[in-house]
């Protein structure tokens, strides 16, 4: 946050298309996650934003081929050939984050774009066609979890005559489905390879070995979750929400195995010193988050913490694919996409959350319902049951991820008090 604010106050006065293209941005931005003054509640997460600056800086100097991709487009296909991974959706958190979001949904307003869409890409959409983007020179989705990325991603891809890849991933997870999606990941790929420049036998070897960083960037991954499980006030769920961006993009890279690596060492070295574990009693509630959080603001998280409530768990930021093996490269991405708890009958994600409350001794739950995202407040109501049955107090809160205009603090505290009395 600190980071942010003081680019804020060294840029956002002149911020333009052609800054985003400047050197001058980058270098500022990379000289302060660098400077001793910046000290993150994590060291591990100065791994992720120097990734993230770099990967940036490099898409709007289109140093190589950008790659639009979706948050679970597999990353590894991307890495394999060198190209520029570019996720839209944790630009348009960033860009709220910055306190820019309206600017940019109102030029998606002007453009035509409804406001019963998506927020996140209709500040996809205002930011594109202001110049805030880089352009791609592929655009890569996937038809789940969100329903709007194909679509928004469409738009530009017809407008601009850019080629767009979907990857349908069936509906029941069954070995000729996993077949069918293993095969729409390998001509997938011989696209990206004749971006890349490479022959298909070297992109192939590159594959695989970003299947075998990607498997150890797991098992870090799994270390930290294992110390969330006994050390559960260690990570705070608002920082750990941020984590999201590790997962969906710097798997097959050398830096996710540094952030976990780094972020499970530190863990164990605060846990040490003293970090609270459950042996030692529950004094805080503890609170499973679902679907994503204000990007605007923390208020919530604060709010919880004040009145002796942590989020000491968050739906989406987990490990929920087996190991990979790098020999059947398009096989294991198959398995690897098509495992996600969100694809599938309602009951397949119900069974996980389900899982998460009885491994993190979970007291309460809250779905954040992000106006626009039909796929996930389409099963809330199961959900509710399921925990009902199982005693746990469940709080649908509706809410917005990226326009703070809709922010609506009074009527969201005096529902998390009444949350906070049923627990």
């Amino acid at each position: 946050m600190e980071l942010l604010e003081s680019l804020k106050d060294r840029f956002l006065d002149r911020l333009s298309p052609g800054l985003m293209r400047s050197a001058l941005l980058w270098q500022s931005a990379e000289g302060l996650v660098r400077s001793p003054l910046n000290r993150p509640g994590w060291k591990a997460d100065n791994v992720s934003l120097l990734y993230f600056l770099r990967y940036s800086r490099l898409a709007f100097q289109q140093k190589k081929p950008v790659i639009w991709a979706s948050l679970l487009f597999p990353s590894e296909l991307i890495h394999a050939g060198g190209l520029i991974p570019f996720y839209p959706e944790m630009a348009a958190a960033v860009i709220s984050r910055l306190g820019l979001a309206s600017r940019f949904l109102e030029k998606a307003a002007e453009e035509g774009l409804s406001s019963d869409a998506c927020s996140f890409h209709r500040v996809i959409w205002g930011s594109y066609s202001e110049g805030f983007m880089p352009e791609p020179q592929l655009i890569a989705t996937v038809n789940y979890l969100c329903d709007s990325a194909p679509l928004s991603f469409l738009r530009v891809s017809v407008l601009d005559n850019i080629p767009c890849r979907i990857l349908e991933v069936p509906f029941e997870e069954n070995e000729e489905s996993i077949i069918n999606l293993a095969s729409q990941i390998e001509e997938l790929a011989i696209l990206l390879a004749k971006l890349s420049g490479k022959r298909w036998e070297d992109y192939l070897k590159d594959l695989r070995e970003t299947l075998v960083l990607s498997n150890r960037a797991r098992e870090h991954l799994l270390e930290v979750e294992n110390m969330r499980r006994n050390f559960p006030y260690l990570l705070d769920g608002k920082d750990a929400l941020g984590h999201l961006s590790v997962l969906a993009s710097m798997f097959g890279h050398p830096s996710a195995i540094e952030f976990y690596k780094k972020l499970a060492k530190e863990m164990k070295e605060r846990a040490n010193e003293g970090g609270c574990t459950l042996s030692q009693g529950k004094p805080y509630r503890h609170i499973l988050w679902m679907h994503l959080k204000p990007y605007y603001s923390d208020s919530i998280f604060t709010y919880l913490k004040e009145h002796g409530a942590r989020v000491v768990c968050e739906e989406y930021n987990r490990c929920y694919w087996e190991e990979m093996d790098p020999s059947r490269p398009f096989i294991s991405l198959a398995q690897k996409l098509a495992s996600h708890f969100g694809i599938g009958p309602s009951e397949k994600r119900t069974n996980n959350i389900l899982r998460l409350v009885k491994d993190h001794r979970i007291d309460g739950a809250i779905h954040f319902n992000h106006w626009g995202c039909r796929q996930s407040t389409g099963s809330t109501l199961q959900i509710k049951q399921a925990l009902k049955e199982e005693g746990i107090p469940f709080l649908s809160l509706e809410g917005e991820c990226i326009d703070e205009r809709e922010y609506q603090e009074g009527q969201i505290r005096t529902r998390l008090e009444a949350f906070l009395e049923s627990l």
